[in-house]
């Protein structure tokens, strides 16, 4: 618990930041994060990125490693992930067949959509230059999850649900800290949070003049 409040402090400090994240098209970050679920500690690493639209919404993708304290380990990544390489694979059977050409096609087509299907929604909110708060939900997460004690593995719908800050350094840092609940299916819910550390990539074009300090 003690680990858990330092964590939500730095949440408040971050808080106290300014940033304008959304004048960036992407967001890449790396985090970690430590809670509990069912009682059992848990340790999060995960690669994310975000793409930023301009009316304050984001498109969430989350590559998660979960290392419980029991004998469960997890890995996260959306739908998409792995629903795309099989339509895509079944395009390219069907394009090589003369009589399904039209279905190779559209297998093709629906499988690179798949691919880039995002895990889940964020809303961004920006109350002074160089501070970002942001809600968000992921709802199209799927969980690989290793019993290492049985050897038996699962594969799980999952989702999460959380709240963050991120603060803009310059026009290429960011720092982040959050707090969130998640679960995969019929493995329970688990609350924690963590902190981050990315960078932004490209700018949007909104023809102002940025605020200088």
């Amino acid at each position: 618990m003690k680990k858990l409040s330092l964590l939500l402090i730095l949440v408040l400090i971050c808080s106290i930041a300014k940033s304008q994240l959304l004048d960036h098209k992407f967001h890449v970050y790396a985090r970690y994060s430590m809670g509990t679920v069912q009682t059992v500690g848990y340790s999060n690493y995960s690669l994310d990125g975000e793409i930023l639209l301009k009316k304050n919404f984001g498109l969430n993708y989350n590559f998660d490693y979960q290392i419980r304290k029991d004998s469960i380990n997890q890995f996260h990544t959306s739908m998409g992930i792995l629903g795309a390489p099989v339509l895509f694979g079944i395009g390219i059977s069907n394009a090589v067949d003369s009589d399904t050409t039209s279905s190779g096609v559209f297998g093709i087509l629906g499988g690179l959509i798949l691919l880039v299907l995002p895990d889940g929604l964020s809303y961004h909110y920006s109350p002074a230059y160089r501070w970002d708060i942001s809600p968000y939900a992921n709802i199209l997460g799927l969980d690989f999850i290793k019993d290492k004690k049985t050897s038996d593995f699962y594969l799980k719908y999952a989702c999460s649900f959380g709240l963050k800050s991120t603060y803009l350094f310059n026009d290429l840092i960011t720092a982040t800290a959050f707090i969130e609940t998640r679960q995969a299916a019929r493995f329970g819910w688990g609350f924690g949070g963590g902190i981050g550390l990315g960078v932004v990539l490209g700018r949007h074009d909104s023809g102002e003049i940025p605020p200088t300090e």
